[in-house]
């Protein structure tokens, strides 16, 4: 006997268990790195949340777990890991504190892919059956196109539903019922444009010698049966219907108790391939300006190279991740700074709240559900959060770039320094849910940053050089998680 296909749900469930056990793994692998990433930036943000959850802890130990692999392969290949210098002492630190003190994870759903040309994933949920007003294989959440509430799916009570038509002449009828077994003495029958004929099941008995329940039906010009196990009902009108047609309505409940099975939902991933793109920089540093920096300073200048390549990659990430986000958004929702005639700017600011739950309005009308966890705001947008009641700030002034720049009544705030990346009285509202699939963009790490040892300039022997990688891919996936929020009229 073949071996069972697993159902979408089935999968679904795997490939969470699968995730949460690789991060306990990971969590008691790199205990270290763990406790590091428990004092970052994103644990911070995420201290009204539970703090550092499994799955920023699977996505931290598979890029930590890929960098081991390609120490293995540099002294399998290469035979040589002396490539990387002192980096392979480092390299889980480094990438640890990139992790943790990075937007990436704040603004992306981080997962890491096992191939150039990877595939990442986005829930989504359907039905599996008709029943209602849904038929199987319909979708009824899907975050890019909205949500559907099901009417008389998850009920068992079928309500006014039309299972033949009269002719005239004819007084008996038979048909079978949708959803069974039927509940005992839940079904009504009447003509669509006759309300004077009625009936309803007044209860039943057992049919011998196949025990099977009958139930009776009598009322006002009809009378008949029906098979309480399998549906099928036979009527009789007292009277001719007449020449126009006229519908027959029924009205009834299914016994769910004694019905084989129920309506069923999958959940399931939608997903979307991905391509990883390599960033890399290199930086120089001479001879004697390291020499002179260690002198006087104490300070190792190609380490000091290093740290610059990490920073500005990362940077450089996180800026892509921005603008496919502002690329990508919802609708729009604009905060005028201009009080009206008699009222202070402190006053009026309050509004601004008002605002920003419009913004959230969009972006529930947009995917149906979510809240505003995160707001991307220009320079000039963030100097008026910074005004408002609700604001912590977290900006200690020393990050470059966008940065966390703190939270607003416990939705985190990053402020994006330069207008080429998002303009000063911008904003984007963006909802990224606690499971590793509800964001509006992926960052898929294939190879996690890596920095190269300290290697000669060619031609000058004074000159030396560092290099630093990362391979990785940056997708928007799902456009309804995020909608524009703007300022204008800003006051100074």
């Amino acid at each position: 006997m073949g071996k069972r296909e697993m159902s979408a749900e089935e999968r679904q469930e795997s490939r969470l268990n699968k995730m949460e056990k690789f991060a306990e793994r990971y969590h008691d692998q790199y205990r270290d790195q763990m406790d590091l990433l428990e004092k970052s930036v994103l644990a911070k943000v995420n201290a009204n949340k539970g703090g550092i959850s499994p799955y920023h802890v699977y996505a931290l130990g598979k890029q930590l777990e890929q960098f081991e692999d390609h120490l293995q392969w540099l002294t399998e290949e290469q035979g040589n890991v002396n490539l990387l210098g002192q980096i392979p002492n480092i390299a889980f630190d480094v990438i640890t504190a990139v992790f943790g003190a990075s937007i990436i994870p704040i603004v992306a759903s981080v997962q890491p892919i096992d191939e150039e040309r990877g595939t990442v994933y986005f829930k989504t949920v359907r039905d599996a059956t008709t029943k209602g007003s849904q038929t199987a294989g319909e979708v009824v959440v899907d975050p890019c196109q909205n949500i559907v509430t099901p009417i008389g799916y998850a009920n068992n009570s079928f309500q006014n539903v039309a299972v033949s038509g009269t002719t005239a002449a004819t007084l008996s009828y038979s048909f079978t019922l949708a959803g069974f077994p039927i509940k005992s003495e839940s079904f009504t029958v009447s003509l669509a444009s006759n309300t004077a004929v009625q009936g309803k099941d007044v209860g039943g008995y057992t049919q011998f010698p196949n025990n099977t329940d009958i139930g009776q039906i009598w009322g006002a010009g009809i009378s008949g049966t029906i098979n309480y196990l399998t549906g099928a009902v036979t009527l009789t009108l007292a009277a001719d219907p007449g020449t126009h047609s006229n519908n027959i309505v029924v009205s009834y409940q299914q016994n769910y108790e004694l019905s084989t099975d129920l309506p069923q939902i999958d959940s399931y991933f939608a997903s979307t391939g991905i391509f990883a793109n390599v960033y890399a920089l290199k930086g120089t540093v001479g001879l004697l300006q390291s020499y002179g920096m260690s002198k006087r300073f104490g300070l190792v200048a190609e380490d000091e190279v290093a740290k610059d390549l990490v920073q500005e990659i990362n940077r450089e990430i996180g800026g892509d991740l921005i603008r496919t986000l502002a690329a990508i958004a919802q609708g729009t929702t604009t905060y005028s700074d201009q009080p009206p005639t008699g009222v202070s700017l402190f006053e009026h600011r309050q509004t601004y709240k008002y605002f920003l739950a419009a913004a959230e309005e969009q972006l529930i009308a947009n995917a149906g559900r979510g809240t505003i966890s995160l707001l991307i705001v220009g320079l000039v947008h963030a100097s008026i959060i910074q005004t408002l009641p609700g604001w912590v700030k977290l900006y200690d002034g020393n990050g470059l770039g966008s940065h966390v720049f703190g939270t607003l009544d416990g939705i985190t705030v990053i402020r994006v320094m330069e207008a080429n990346i998002l303009g000063v009285y911008q904003g984007l509202a963006v909802w990224k849910g606690l499971s590793p699939f509800e964001a509006a963009v992926v960052y898929a790490p294939y190879m996690p940053l890596t920095v190269t040892a300290v290697l000669p300039q060619a031609p000058n022997p004074l000159q030396s050089m560092r290099a630093a990688a990362v391979w990785a891919g940056v997708e928007g996936v799902v456009p309804n998680y995020v909608t524009n929020f703007n300022v204008t009229n800003v006051q100074t």
